[in-house]
């Protein structure tokens, strides 16, 4: 109920006021209309005074005050019949009077607050600013002639619903806010987890009622209390037979509601129903994919794609350093000689500076591996991406070549014939720094014949794949800048292999 009172409308009077109902009360000061037609034409405005009456002409004083609006309409009907035969008569409400009321109680600003005739309990609490840290919503009393004519809840519109006609306020009457009883905090595995108030003889599973009930992660069977005991707190935990019903609240209680663990990834691409899922803690991408419907036909495994935020985090600091490293290095060389070229390295630097960090971890995606061997099975974690490539029967080929581009995967082909095939390196190739990435993510410099940063298994230059990249880049004289170069390398070509899997249908 706090931001309520901070959310409704913050003037007494409404732009347009309502139409009022019968049962509206008149006194001094509300103005009717009044109008005869037939015998007698005749229309003007009529104040209450404050001996209650109004005073029409050829009829004299009407006493009107204390009645209801309805009430009112009939008496002047009846006074106009007599005196005028065939005239009809209407009657409306043309403007309400002022009232003055007290809020007082645990309210931000009590004081006395002139407000429209048409206003109740709730416009009075809202121009006082509301309940306090200490005050009630439960236990608002409306006093008049020291008598309580209305006791206002909030829960009882605010969260059960009900639609409740108060008492309109009258000049005299007192909004009182008594104090909290007891505030109770219900957190964990329920629908709207907050602080609640609750009355003397409520017990804990109100707090789960008005905290709109467990949610679909709450683990029923788990639920502990909090209790505040003469300097140190207690902690009950509820067993199987135990229900809330039975225990009474005591104040600042905190009831926690344990939930349930799940996971929420999601898995696109070349799958049967792509889309996100929330697994169990412990399941990994073997259960992810057969939930996901299997592989699609057209499905490339071999290339697919896990992102991690922990990986993400990490390769976002390692770019990085790399750049400021890249950086320190240039500026080293240019002062060291100042006739080295460096515009290669400047071109990595801000390849480096404007390419998004991504999260991939190499892993497993055949399913028949996955299945004989659960230790290639990587455990997914919360917000994990899977992408899974469609085939593709191409090589990719980039950087100081005649032609870059795609060209058609032919088995048992070297890298010069995908080379030869786009018209061979330029003048100003790096031919001892040529990098290949597979799709699974792996990456090679081929004049080394070895995977970096991949245990320095040796590899052919045979072992290429549709879906490969091939890289050559600018050639570097010093041979220091040439190898702070290859970490760079190999990090912009993880993140274009990314990009390229999720264009996978992409053609010449």
């Amino acid at each position: 109920g706090k931001k309520f009172f901070t959310t409704y409308q913050s003037t007494f009077m409404p732009i347009n006021e309502p139409n009022f109902d019968a049962n509206y009360i008149l006194d001094y000061g509300d103005v009717l209309k009044i109008q005869f037609i037939g015998q007698k034409d005749f229309i003007d405005n009529f104040e209450i005074s404050r001996d209650g009456s109004v005073n029409l002409p050829d009829i004299g004083q009407i006493y009107l005050s204390g009645n209801t609006l309805q009430e009112a309409i009939l008496i002047i009907k009846a006074n106009i019949t007599r005196a005028y035969i065939g005239t009809d008569v209407f009657v409306s409400l043309e403007s309400v009077r002022d009232v003055n009321v007290i809020v007082s109680g645990n309210v931000f600003n009590p004081g006395i607050y002139t407000l429209s005739g048409n206003s109740n309990p709730i416009h009075a609490l809202v121009m006082a600013g509301g309940v306090d840290e200490y005050g009630s919503y439960r236990d608002i009393k409306v006093k008049r002639g020291n008598k309580i004519i209305h006791s206002i809840d909030v829960y009882d519109f605010l969260i059960n619903g009900k639609s409740e006609t108060y008492h309109r306020l009258q000049s005299g009457d007192l909004v009182f806010v008594e104090k909290a009883q007891k505030h109770i905090l219900v957190q964990g595995g329920v629908n709207r987890p907050m602080a609640y108030e609750l009355k003397d003889h409520e017990n804990l599973d109100k707090a789960i009622h008005y905290a709109n009930g467990y949610s679909v992660l709450a683990d029923t069977k788990n639920i502990s209390i909090s209790r505040l005991n003469s300097g140190s707190i207690d902690l009950i935990n509820l067993g199987p037979d135990d229900s809330l019903s039975n225990f009474q609240a005591n104040d600042k209680d905190v009831l926690n509601v344990k939930t349930f663990k799940y996971i929420n990834v999601s898995i696109n691409g070349a799958v049967e129903n792509p889309g996100e899922y929330t697994i169990e803690p412990g399941q990994g991408i073997l259960d992810l994919v057969n939930r996901a419907g299997g592989y699609s036909k057209n499905a490339y495994p071999f290339g697919g794609i896990l992102l991690n935020n922990q990986a993400l985090a990490i390769n976002a600091e390692a770019n990085k350093n790399l750049y400021e490293n890249l950086l320190d290095v240039i500026i080293d060389v240019s002062s060291k000689n100042p006739q080295t070229d460096n515009s290669s390295l400047l071109q990595l630097a801000s390849l480096i500076s404007e390419t998004e960090s991504n999260g991939r971890i190499q892993t497993e995606f055949d399913l028949n591996k996955l299945s004989q061997d659960s230790s290639k099975d990587i455990f997914l974690q919360n917000n994990d991406e899977i992408f899974i490539p469609e085939k593709v029967n191409h090589i990719y080929v980039y950087g100081e070549i005649s032609n870059e581009g795609t060209i058609r995967f032919k088995e048992n082909e070297d890298i010069n014939y995908y080379i030869n095939k786009k018209g061979g390196l330029l003048n100003s190739a790096d031919t001892k720094s040529i990098y290949v990435l597979l799709p699974n993510g792996d990456t090679f410099k081929l004049n080394q014949r070895k995977r970096i940063f991949s245990n320095n298994i040796s590899v052919s230059s045979q072992e290429l794949y549709p879906g490969s990249i091939i890289f050559i880049p600018r050639e570097i004289d010093d041979s220091y800048l040439r190898r702070q170069s290859i970490q760079a390398y190999v990090g912009l070509l993880g993140n274009l292999g990314i990009s390229l899997a999720s264009l996978s249908v992409l053609k010449d």
